[in-house]
């Protein structure tokens, strides 16, 4: 594994360099093998790595070619409801939109639950590519509340949709609850993210709730790891402990006083047990 990485960090460097040039064709297995010293299978792992991160391609029957760093960093951080025109104008990059289509559709079962939406309803359902000064960053499906005010037009989800849901229901999305995986871009994803099948993405899974707490939308965006950055704001409560609960604490509290007690026991023992040899 410190091979691979090893590798891995000498093979970037020379992209990112421009020793290896974008469009240039990567050294055979053989002769990287024999230039780092090490197994084939391990300058497999090391361009694997690089593929999937975007820096390299392969082709069929060619070999492999350096596609190079992404010219476009966008960072984000999870803090507040994620709004990517918001993130992408204040990294210094212009938004846009590509392959936008709005369709209403039956709403899937982890949207009825995240909606809190009855069997059988319809929601408004968005796909978009968002796009920061050019390149792709974000593929999105978002799944709004039907209501009679929301537009169906596409025109009027080309910029951002929190503005166009406060807008709608006359409140702002005050929170989100998101859940971050690591998956793989496949299909269509890969395709609209210009990626390699199979590339590492980042995808956010969030319910978006009005004040008041009212869902109002579910969002499911797939993030290039090589454009995005993607960072998670961390403090201290006000009690001084870090993300932990009553519960986990009084849990805690719990383990450390059966610990106590178990050691006393111990120690009582152990007198007793000195105190009756002593006395024989």
């Amino acid at each position: 594994m410190l091979r691979v990485q090893s590798v891995t960090r000498e093979l970037e460097r020379r992209i990112i360099t421009g020793e290896y040039a974008v469009g240039d064709q990567l050294p055979t297995e053989p002769e990287l093998a024999a230039e780092f010293a090490v197994s084939r299978t391990t300058i497999r792992g090391a361009v694997s790595d690089l593929q999937a991160r975007g820096l390299l391609s392969r082709e069929q029957g060619r070999g492999t070619f350096v596609r190079g760093p992404a010219r476009v960093r966008v960072d984000m951080v999870l803090e507040a409801n994620l709004s990517v025109t918001a993130v992408i104008q204040e990294s210094g990059r212009t938004p846009g939109t590509v392959g936008l289509t709005v369709r209403r559709e039956a709403a899937p079962p982890a949207v009825l639950g995240a909606l809190r939406l009855p069997h059988g309803s319809r929601c408004i359902v968005v796909r978009r590519t968002r796009t920061a000064d050019g390149v792709p960053t974000a593929d999105s499906t978002d799944y709004l509340l039907e209501v009679p005010a929301l537009p169906t037009q596409k025109e009027a989800y080309e910029h951002s949709i929190y503005e166009l849901l406060e807008q709608t229901h006359h409140r702002p999305v005050s929170s989100g609850t998101a859940k971050v995986e690591a998956k793989q871009a496949r299909g269509d994803t890969a395709a609209r993210l210009e990626l390699e099948e199979g590339a590492a993405v980042l995808v956010l899974s969030q319910v978006h709730e009005l004040v008041g707490g009212k869902p109002v939308m579910y969002s499911v965006i797939s993030l290039r790891s090589d454009v995005v950055n993607l960072y998670v704001h961390r403090g201290r409560r006000d009690d001084e402990t870090l993300h932990e609960s009553d519960e986990e604490r009084e849990r805690a509290s719990r383990t450390t006083e059966r610990a106590q007690s178990h050691h006393q026991g111990r120690q009582s023992r152990r007198s007793a047990h000195h105190h009756q040899r002593t006395e024989r």
